[in-house]
């Protein structure tokens, strides 16, 4: 599936203080043969197209990397697209995420402090012990489930966008800000946190650095 697909279209661009701005519309998306769902979404989220600003990455941060990937290899190699890949400090990386201070990373997960490295295989983690494929997916669809809509917010543009009417034109994104940990996590639903809590690979003093709720049994006097 693509999510987007643009051309170089003196019609669809605009210069602006000598730097070309690509401005990517649903009609271009549909005559490059972008698949029904991508066109659907994009026609939801721009309906009036867009350009890659604070915005647009700020919104697209939600798709799956691979589409993340295929936008920057293939469209604009602009960096804020590499933070939402999991890549921090880095360059020449391909097909790859969680990347941080490396050099010429190709189809390799979970990288850090590296020069040339192709192939490191995906580890699947619950609590920092390693699982199988099968039990990741298992948990985090049964995670995901309990959730709904809800994730931790840590700045708060959504916030903003929902005090300007749900209108991102109307959404000050400069004035976005940091939130708190503890904040950020205090409203997890509690059948979440009770499943969660309830994993064989649970490890309740990780869970509290993590999120500040604390599930840790007391100490025996």
């Amino acid at each position: 599936m693509r999510f987007w697909t643009v051309k170089f279209n003196p019609a669809a661009n605009r210069r602006e203080k000598g730097i070309l701005k690509m401005y990517i519309t649903y009609e271009l998306l549909e005559e490059k043969g972008a698949c029904s769902n991508g066109l659907n979404w994009f026609k939801q989220n721009f309906p009036e197209g867009c350009e890659l600003n604070e915005e647009t990455v700020a919104r697209v941060k939600k798709c799956d990397t691979s589409f993340v990937w295929w936008f920057y290899n293939n469209i604009q190699q602009d960096k804020r697209l590499y933070k939402l890949c999991g890549v921090n400090r880095t360059d020449g990386v391909n097909i790859s995420s969680g990347v941080n201070r490396s050099f010429g990373i190709l189809n390799s997960y979970g990288v850090d402090c590296a020069l040339f490295l192709a192939n490191k295989k995906r580890v699947y983690l619950i609590f920092g012990k390693e699982v199988s494929e099968g039990r990741y997916l298992e948990v985090k669809n049964n995670l995901y489930e309990k959730l709904g809509i809800w994730e931790p917010n840590f700045n708060n543009i959504k916030a903003l966008y929902l005090k300007n009417g749900s209108d991102w034109k109307l959404t000050p994104i400069k004035n976005a800000e940091e939130i708190a940990r503890q904040e950020a996590w205090r409203d997890m639903p509690r059948e979440a946190v009770e499943y969660v809590a309830s994993l064989p690979e649970f490890d309740a003093d990780m869970f509290f650095e993590i999120t500040c709720i604390d599930l840790r049994q007391p100490r025996r006097k």
